[in-house]
């Protein structure tokens, strides 16, 4: 355990400029060429074509082989689940099948994944993806020391496409003696350091939620935990009194009766907790904190195999079937970012945390 101190506030310089890179408009295509790896040729002047709706090769042939999922995470896990869905929605639309191998990676998450994938056969040819959620992902760079360890940094990162987002939601044990976000800040300060939050400590919930103590002026006790199930089971043994989560994870022990939810992250609720507050409600407007979900590869792929992955995932992802999974999952709201607007968005987003994270004490050099 350890004491969060309330911190002085201060202002996220940035913070609308990267709410709004999240929210570019959706589109096909990739005009970045700089990538490591260049391309054949031949490859140049592809363009997509169906055959009785299954995409073919690229006139090199690639993909010449099986294309594999990697979660990085339980087979249960979110990343897992997202994996299972792409690889039952590609059975008909990809030229070649489509594997998913699980390989937990608890420490270095999709750091070490990628660098996996690189040195495994047809790891420089795009055949192995990485499922990632992007921002969080990225933002290990600020709280796990991955490039010490591993020797990457941004430069490594080479998504193919981001298909879903997700708020982050702020739950609160279900007989506080608060009702709203409010409520509970006026009981923290009255009573300091005795607010109990389960975190998964250095992780971008907890940054999340240490930017609202920032700003609220609050003290906090942080009782870590291993992943979001046992956050919420947590919070709904009253075990613990608030906690951060995806809509996903919260919805089943809200309908349990265990917890609530009083604020959501952003400037609209999460639309399975339409009564919640949102962060714009309490005059944080554009808060750019939360999940989004994709897949990447090493940064030799190739361009035109990367742009050829990227319209696969992206057919999946229009979907009815694909659909109907951002329908039934709480928060979610289906898209398609490319790799430039996704870079835009993991490059803006360390960009701006970063001041955060060390005014807050949780950078990985400062441990």
């Amino acid at each position: 355990m350890r004491l969060a101190s309330c911190v002085r506030a201060t202002a996220l310089a940035g913070v609308a400029a990267l709410a709004l890179a999240a929210c570019v408009s959706e589109g096909g295509g990739d005009d970045d060429t700089a990538a490591a790896g260049g391309g054949a040729s031949e490859d140049a002047d592809w363009e997509p074509e169906y055959v009785d709706g299954v995409l073919q090769p690229l006139p090199s042939g690639f993909p010449d082989g099986d294309l594999t999922i990697l979660n990085a995470d339980e087979p249960g896990s979110d990343d897992g689940l997202y994996a299972r869905t792409m690889q039952s929605l590609l059975d008909e639309i990809s030229p070649v099948p489509v594997q998913v191998l699980d390989r937990p990676s608890p420490t270095h998450g999709t750091w070490e994944a990628i660098q996996f994938v690189e040195g495994q056969q047809g790891g420089d040819e795009g055949r192995t993806l990485v499922v990632g959620a992007m921002t969080g992902s990225a933002l290990d760079l600020l709280t796990v020391p991955i490039t010490d360890e591993l020797g990457m940094t941004i430069d490594d990162w080479n998504p193919v496409i981001v298909t879903e987002t997700s708020p982050f939601v702020l739950a609160t044990r279900k007989d506080a003696p608060w009702t709203d976000y409010e409520g509970f800040v006026e009981w923290a300060k009255a009573n300091p350091g005795q607010a109990r939050f389960a975190s998964r400590v250095g992780s971008q919930l907890e940054i999340a939620m240490m930017r609202l103590i920032q700003e609220g002026g609050y003290e906090v006790e942080v009782l870590p935990v291993e992943d979001l199930e046992v956050a919420a089971t947590t919070v709904g043994a009253g075990e613990a009194d608030i906690t951060m989560l995806l809509p996903g994870t919260a919805q089943s022990h809200y309908q349990a009766g265990r917890i609530d939810v009083m604020l959501t992250i952003g400037n609209e609720p999460a639309d399975a907790f339409p009564d919640a507050q949102t962060t714009a409600d309490i005059g944080l407007a554009d808060e750019p904190w939360g999940s989004v979900r994709g897949l990447l590869i090493p940064a030799s792929v190739p361009d035109e195999h990367r742009e050829w992955l990227y319209e696969l995932f992206k057919t999946a992802a229009e979907t009815d079937e694909y659909a109907q999974r951002i329908s039934d999952l709480p928060g979610a709201i289906g898209v398609t970012y490319t790799h430039d607007e996704v870079m835009e968005i993991v490059n803006n987003t360390l960009e701006f945390a970063e001041p955060v994270v060390r005014e807050l004490g949780l950078h990985y050099d400062q441990q």
